[in-house]
């Protein structure tokens, strides 16, 4: 290979052509998590697999998943399908870094980027374990639909949405298989572009301080009906917002009556325009009766009138979006303990794993966020801090945590009257000099919060549960990006080969346009 960029990431060494074929090193976090889970999901798979093994014939042994070797191929292991594999990095370090594995299927369009795959998967003496695919992603996952070609892990991870892939991809993962998701196109996703997110994921996005865990539950709306389709059901097994773009992992099961129960998971989104407050409409009340046959009723609505109920300003409507859970807590539980136990050179990103997963495990279900500097511009007042609210909100009765996908913000279960209760009583506390002014203004939407009896006796007395555990144990919760400009990188640029009377034809045109050109230095020109 000529002109190629030397790469190394985990324990795979890689070649690629300059600026021809995809790499972002941003996205190695994303290559560390995946590599983490699928050591989980390929623990779990490979259990069973002796399970069924040891029921047939109970004197037949299994050895320990700890002690099998990555990059060794293993009979009835995990197949996996990278649809969109650009240089082959992820499929290759799969197969370097994580035992149990059958087969794996490294696919791109590009033939540059076939050969750039097949040059690195003989290079890192792995073609035992991964095949290169020439083949447009569809064609790959539609033809893998039938029971005996499905895989039991498809990876998407391609530049930009990854809504055209979720149909094929639904139907070619076996039962209990798991998909891994990469969306980059948070533009869309966090409400700069609704129509273009709705065309991708059926969904309207909100810009507001959640929009980034509203992006993980349009895209698992959208995962959801394509799934249902099928009598397949979603569940999610870790799903984050991460720098510039979010992952999920999900596990795809089978059966009609849960995918049609799933269907309480589905809602409408009403957001107030000032105050930001949001109110869920359901789809419907679905469950299952004793026969295990889906019952469903009718949900009962609307579930907000025509203005806000707090600051009657207007009501926009955002959504679908899934209301479920966005992670597992065993999972997520098997997850932590496997990485700490591993050998400290197993990920380049240990740490940030472990600080953004412990979050995770401390997270409440409850869909969305406040974020705490929003709630304190509302309210014309300082931004309270987290041991003050956080206590306000304890002292109430409720429970509140952090988020993952937010560094100051807060998720809780108390309803959104509690909020500006305790709001309300800050701002009496430390109001700013506008917060003066606005209250003498009765038309004003912060006039109408202000004067709004409250429902609660706040009390702002430290609550000896306000700190979490990771705070506790003095775990770094948020870490920084590594460098400036780290982010989303532009697409690989093919650089094609000119023959000689181009180039000449090309000076003959930079001659003509300089010889045109005004008088202006050298350096007024640079």
């Amino acid at each position: 290979m000529t002109d190629t960029v030397q790469i190394k990431e985990g324990k795979a060494n890689i070649r690629l052509p300059e600026g021809a074929v995809f790499y972002n090193p941003a996205q190695v976090f994303n290559r560390d998590l995946s590599i983490a889970c699928l050591r989980v999901v390929s623990k779990t798979h490979y259990e069973n697999e002796c399970k069924k093994i040891r029921k047939n014939d109970p004197n037949a042994s299994c050895i320990p998943f700890e002690q099998l070797s990555p990059g060794v191929r293993q009979e009835n292991g995990l197949k996996i399908a990278e649809a969109l594999s650009a240089t082959g990095l992820r499929s290759i370090r799969y197969a370097k870094e994580i035992p149990g594995i059958d087969t794996i299927y490294a696919n791109d369009i590009d033939a540059g980027a076939v050969e750039a795959i097949k040059h690195n998967v003989e290079t890192n003496d792995v073609k035992n374990l991964v095949q290169a695919s020439h083949d447009d992603a569809m064609n790959l996952l539609y033809s893998h639909r039938k029971n005996d070609d499905q895989f039991h892990v498809v990876d998407l991870d391609p530049y930009g949405t990854p809504g055209q892939f979720l149909d094929g991809a639904v139907q070619c993962v076996k039962k209990n298989g798991v998909l891994c998701i990469t969306a980059t196109d948070m533009a869309s996703l966090c409400g700069n572009n609704p129509h273009s997110c709705y065309s991708k994921y059926g969904s309207i996005p909100l810009h507001q301080p959640f929009c980034h865990e509203f992006a993980l539950r349009m895209i698992l709306y959208s995962l959801h009906l394509q799934a249902a389709r099928y009598d397949r059901i979603i569940e999610p097994l870790l799903c984050m917002s991460i720098d510039f773009y979010v992952r999920l992992f999900v596990r795809i099961s089978y059966g009609s009556a849960k995918a049609q129960s799933q269907l309480g998971d589905i809602a409408t989104v009403y957001n107030c325009t000032y105050c930001t407050s949001f109110f869920f409409q359901p789809y419907g009340q679905a469950s299952l009766d004793e026969r295990g046959n889906a019952k469903f009723k009718y949900a009962h609505g609307p579930s907000v009138g025509t203005t806000c109920s707090h600051c009657g300003s207007n009501m926009r409507v955002g959504g679908p979006i899934w209301l479920g859970p966005l992670f597992d807590h065993s999972f997520v539980t098997e997850l932590i303990t496997s990485i700490e136990q591993a050998p400290d050179d197993s990920y380049a990103y240990r740490d940030r794993m472990l600080s953004m997963l412990y979050v995770v495990k401390e997270e409440l279900p409850n869909p969305l966020y406040f974020d705490n500097a929003k709630l304190a511009r509302i309210m014309l007042t300082q931004m309270p801090q987290n041991k003050v609210l956080r206590s306000a909100i304890l002292n109430a009765g409720y429970h509140v945590s952090s988020t993952h996908a937010r560094q100051d913000a807060i998720k809780t279960d108390a309803p959104h009257e509690v909020i500006w209760d305790i709001m309300r009583a800050f701002g009496q506390q430390s109001p700013t000099k506008r917060a003066l002014v606005e209250r003498l203004n009765t038309d004003s939407p912060y006039y109408r919060m202000f004067t709004k009896p409250s429902t609660i006796q706040v009390d702002f007395t430290e609550h000896p549960d306000w700190e979490s555990e990771a705070r506790k144990n003095k775990l770094i919760r948020f870490m920084g990006n590594p460098h400036a400009r780290w982010g989303p990188l532009g697409k690989a640029v093919t650089k094609k080969k000119r023959s000689s009377d181009e180039i000449d034809s090309g000076k003959d045109k930079k001659q003509i346009k300089s010889d045109e050109g005004d008088d202006s230095s050298p350096e007024e020109t640079l």
